[in-house]
């Protein structure tokens, strides 16, 4: 993956964040060349107690800490996200001292993303009601809210099936002829009962049928990433279950808002539903 980035310190970093004071040093971020899908990986020297708070384009996004004392930022994009410069912007305070600021140009490339046009007959497009959304998010909504300080996952993610993928992360929805939304995972065409894995290390967060997901299960895989693995046949874990990397958790079906056997996976990170596949390869200060 490639991320153009463009400096300008707005002030002197303090002498903790690095040997000469330097942005470079002291904040890294990768990829070097993102895509609308991918994950930004910040990482700064900044160990405790000195306070980081981190925004893009005005938002604030969560700092979780690493084992070294170091500070990880996780930011998602998505195919919504406008191609060109966004602003990255770090606050660093120690004690008394006086904030330091530092504001970086990220330039997030074009997805080049496709369209998929599906014909679904009434009784399953009948499925994508107001009250199917509303208990479908119901469900969801907490358990995507989640912000487990500790990462669970180490090392590249595997996907979840060694089926083909059919449908790619990003792709404009197209049923019975009208635009509903972007795909926000990837899906697997594998047979009924076909095993589904844990992509890396995690906590159930839910294992439950819902209308549109069918039999559903999400990880918990920690600071804010979480993976949905949705249309099971059967699940075989439940709420709470740690899980291992490549641990069995569910078997691919036909349930919910689906044309036949099919897995979808899709990733969470801090708020929004990123490509899965990025994180199969190995990120420094992410999957490496």
């Amino acid at each position: 993956m490639a991320l153009a980035l463009l400096g300008t310190m707005c002030a002197v970093l303090p002498p903790a964040l690095s040997a000469q004071g330097e942005a470079p040093d002291a904040i890294k971020v990768a990829p070097a060349s993102p895509v609308q899908g991918d994950t930004l990986i910040v990482i700064v020297a900044a160990p405790p107690p000195a306070a980081v708070r981190v925004r893009f384009d005005g938002d604030a996004v969560p700092v979780f800490s690493l084992p070294d004392g170091q500070r990880r930022v996780l930011i998602g994009t998505t195919p919504d996200v406008a191609t060109g410069g966004h602003t990255l912007s770090v606050t660093v305070t120690e004690g008394t001292k006086a904030p330091q600021h530092y504001s970086q140009t990220v330039r997030v490339r074009s997805g080049h993303f496709g369209v998929r046009s599906l014909t679904l007959p009434p009784g399953t497009m009948d499925l994508v009601s107001t009250k199917n959304l509303d208990t479908e998010w119901r469900a969801i909504g907490p358990v995507l809210a989640r912000r487990t300080p500790v990462a669970y996952w180490s090392g590249p993610f595997q996907a979840p099936s060694t089926a083909p993928i059919d449908s790619p992360y990003g792709v404009e929805s197209v049923y019975n002829g009208h635009r509903e939304w972007w795909h926000q995972g990837a899906d697997f065409a594998g047979a009924e009962g076909d095993p589904v894995v844990a992509v890396n290390a995690g906590v159930v967060a839910l294992a439950q049928n819902l209308p549109l997901g069918g039999n559903t299960v999400v990880l918990d895989h920690g600071q804010g990433v979480l993976s949905e693995f949705i249309h099971l046949s059967s699940f075989t874990v439940h709420p709470g279950d740690r899980v291992a990397r490549g641990a069995l958790i569910g078997r691919i079906g036909a349930t919910g808002l689906v044309t036949g056997p099919s897995l979808h996976w899709g990733l969470y990170v801090n708020g929004r539903w990123v490509n899965p596949l990025f994180w199969l390869d190995p990120h420094p200060g992410l999957t490496s």
